[in-house]
């Protein structure tokens, strides 16, 4: 099975996303990451940022759902346990392509 793997990140500052993301993985073992377009955001500024990951599914629209996403169901998508879902009775519940057919993006947790 092949996805698509893609970031974007919220700029706690701005209130705003960043769709244009790149992460760079140094041989200490240290992480870093450019943020927006032609990279306006240095690496390792991570302390503004929350990134979020493309679950690899879309809704029923064709729109991209990422961690952090609301949907018009109710469910806020989540990563936990190795896998994209949402919480149920206090249960993280997978998500999938037949379950995320159905279902509408409709905002993020960072916005009202």
């Amino acid at each position: 099975m092949q996805r698509e793997i893609k970031f974007r990140a919220w700029n706690i500052k701005t209130k705003e996303y960043n769709n244009y993301v790149e992460i760079y993985c140094y041989l200490d073992g240290s992480i870093g990451f450019s943020a927006g377009v032609n990279n306006n955001n240095p690496v390792g500024n991570s302390e503004n940022f929350i990134i979020e990951q493309f679950t690899g599914l879309k809704d029923k629209n064709g729109v991209d759902i990422y961690e952090g996403d609301k949907l018009n169901n109710g469910w806020k998508i989540s990563f936990k346990d190795g896998m994209f879902g949402f919480f149920d009775n206090n249960h993280h519940m997978g998500i999938n392509s037949h379950m995320s057919g159905f279902a509408e993006v409709i905002g993020n947790i960072h916005e009202k």
